[in-house]
């Protein structure tokens, strides 16, 4: 009975180490920036208070735009991401996309990113420099050509605007990919004004890692080779 006890506990510590080193090896595989980047995404989810959409559906609420230390933080995403002089109680402008440049600039993108207050700006620049054949650190594929990966940037568009063609300006809204789980064919990302905060989302996707999530019209997945 204990030579079966010790072959079981054996087994399960086995199976726990190679799974730590499995973790490990994947979170080293990545480049300096792609972890600079998951974890300032991370950090400012939980400054929010971990607000979480599952399926389309709020699970977990947060904190608000609009509100005394987050109104503030959001000038930050502005001022720092931007340049613009705004915060969180200025409604009538969207700051999700000062939110990623806001990212993209602590975490070290420098001048290879385009910092803008409106996602298609950047967008369209790397959807151009893949279509032009560019090496270019940021570029923007179609969802069946690339499956998503720990660092990439999923995009949608909003209101029936935007698409993977469009060269004019439309509304649209992107989110930072910080977790891939193939087995589970999902995976988390985190995008800010999504539900007046800093939101991460669970999005579906298939064995081989492409998107397949149903809740939004998603169109690009820009491929972080920074």
């Amino acid at each position: 009975m204990r030579r079966n006890t010790k072959i079981v506990m054996g087994m399960t510590i086995g199976v726990l180490v190679s799974v730590s080193l499995f973790l490990l090896s994947k979170r080293l595989r990545l480049s300096a920036f792609k972890r600079n980047l998951v974890s300032n995404a991370k950090r400012e989810w939980h400054l929010w208070g971990k607000p979480l959409n599952v399926g389309g559906k709020t699970i977990e609420k947060g904190a608000s735009e609009c509100t005394p230390i987050y109104k503030d933080r959001v000038g930050e995403y502005w001022k720092k991401g931007t340049g613009r002089n705004l915060d969180g109680c200025d409604r009538s402008v969207p700051w999700s996309a000062a939110f990623i440049s806001f990212i993209m600039k602590k975490s070290g993108a420098g001048s290879d990113f385009r910092y803008s207050s409106a996602h298609n700006e950047y967008i369209k620049k790397t959807i151009a420099d893949r279509k032009a054949d560019k090496k270019a650190p940021f570029l923007g594929y179609r969802l069946n050509e690339k499956p998503v990966a720990i660092g990439d940037l999923i995009c949608y568009g909003r209101e029936g605007q935007g698409g993977y063609d469009s060269t004019s300006s439309y509304k649209s809204h992107c989110d930072i990919v910080v977790n891939v789980n193939k087995l589970k064919k999902e995976a988390e990302v985190i995008g800010g004004n999504v539900s007046q905060g800093v939101t991460k989302r669970i999005v579906s996707i298939d064995r081989k890692g492409y998107l397949t999530d149903p809740h939004q019209d998603w169109f690009a997945i820009i491929k972080n080779y920074k």
